[in-house]
């Protein structure tokens, strides 16, 4: 088992965060959806969790500058982490920027632990998420030993010093690996490049941004080329044989170069020939050999959801709205792998969608609410009554649907 599969978040406490004023919430530790009208908070909640990976990836962040046109406030996440058999509790005060893009940046943040169950001491200690992996990037500094030193030191045991590291290296992987595929991720297929760049030797993308349409490009086209089991699964269940969502996929190289000019001391100028791969993928579809831009959107985005809930390993995932673009019949595919793959790792989703609240098992949704509190969420199971609960559970069993109940406004 990899190492980051041993974490779990148990509980996730979110103050002063948009319209999270004092929200808590306990995800399952596979399949979560969140269920609410527009503005209730579930896109913040889910946010509240990319934060979390935000303060794992951020550096020097007490340098970061506040804009003057920026609006900078202040929260906090407090998060309870299973680790093997312990639980561990994470707080971090943060400072956030607002950017012109209506993304949170980091200003800078003060980030405690807690490890009780494995120190017996309730004495925290003060650490950045964001350094416990720092002894990777810098060779020969062991912070890791260094670390385990200090904690065993700090919690008078060699041995306490030593799990709760092993704790930090785990738990900092894992708030490191959370990914996000909001609801307008592979939408409006018709800007997505009909072509890319890759250097001939390492095949490393060139120009290929972070995030959405020329990533999947290049990250299917880096999947075909190795030929991967993933990959096979993927076109397997979107060929033919499986959703009939294409009936092939293809990468056309051709091999391109360019002069690269270097002016060395004296003026003198060298040259050398840089080989490039132009990468053009095809969608067939019946007799058609259709470019990326021409896939419709349900289909466009159908096959992202698909190739990313096979090839990503996160242990956590989160997925906003999956039903968006994709029909009835194919939702109910959809759902059933995200359930699948909940067997391994912790996925939450947002969604309207009754029809793919009809394909979840109770214990699986959670209800957001906006009070005059803020934003609020809730296990339904738990919200109902007992009486409450074995009407459901009847209706379920011999009239309709989680969806269906939902839409006549009985949760």
């Amino acid at each position: 088992m990899n190492k980051v599969e041993k974490v779990k978040i148990k509980k996730i406490e979110i103050k002063n965060y948009r319209s999270c004023i004092d929200t808590q919430f306990e995800p399952n530790s596979g399949l979560s959806s969140l269920i609410g009208p527009n503005g209730s908070g579930k896109t913040t909640i889910l946010s509240a969790f990319q934060l979390l990976n935000s303060l794992s990836t951020s550096r020097y962040q007490n340098h970061r500058k506040n804009s003057p046109d920026s609006f900078s406030s202040d929260c906090l996440l407090k998060v309870t982490f299973e680790w093997e058999t312990y639980k561990i509790t994470y707080e971090a005060k943060v400072n956030l920027v607002n950017n012109e893009k209506n993304e949170d940046e980091v200003l800078n943040s003060r980030e405690s632990w807690s490890f009780y169950q494995i120190t017996k001491s309730r004495k925290k200690i003060n650490l950045p998420i964001s350094i416990i992996l720092e002894n990777y990037r810098y060779s020969g500094h062991d912070i890791r030993k260094e670390l385990a030193e200090f904690l065993g030191n700090f919690y008078r045991s060699e041995q306490a010093g030593k799990l709760a590291t092993e704790a930090l290296h785990d738990i900092a992987h894992f708030a490191q690996s959370i990914s996000y595929y909001s609801a307008s991720i592979f939408t409006n297929p018709s800007s997505c490049p009909i072509s890319f760049e890759v250097e001939s030797e390492s095949g490393a993308r060139r120009g290929i941004s972070i995030t959405g349409h020329k990533k999947f490009l290049y990250d299917l086209y880096d999947a075909y080329k190795k030929d991967s089991d993933e990959y096979n699964h993927f076109i397997e269940l979107v060929g033919p044989e499986g959703l009939n969502l294409i009936d092939g996929l293809s990468f056309q190289e051709i091999q391109t170069s360019a002069s690269t000019y270097k002016v060395t001391v004296g003026g003198h100028i060298t040259t050398k020939e840089k080989k490039n791969n132009l990468i053009i993928p095809n969608f067939k579809i019946l007799e058609n050999s259709l470019s990326p831009s021409q896939l419709s959107e349900g289909t466009f985005r159908t096959l992202g959801i698909l190739f990313y809930l096979i090839k990503d390993h996160s242990p956590l995932m989160l997925i906003e709205e999956p039903e968006v673009c994709v029909h009835h019949g194919l939702l109910s595919s959809i759902i059933q792998l995200i359930k699948l793959y909940a067997q391994e790792k912790q996925i939450i989703i947002s969604t309207h969608s009754d029809q793919l609240l009809d394909h979840l098992e109770i214990e699986s949704v959670f209800k957001v609410d906006r009070t005059e509190e803020g934003t609020k969420i809730e296990n339904i199971k738990k919200r109902l009554s007992n009486e409450e609960l074995k009407a459901l559970r009847e209706y379920l069993r011999n009239e309709g649907g989680l969806g269906e109940y939902w839409k006549h406004g009985a949760l």
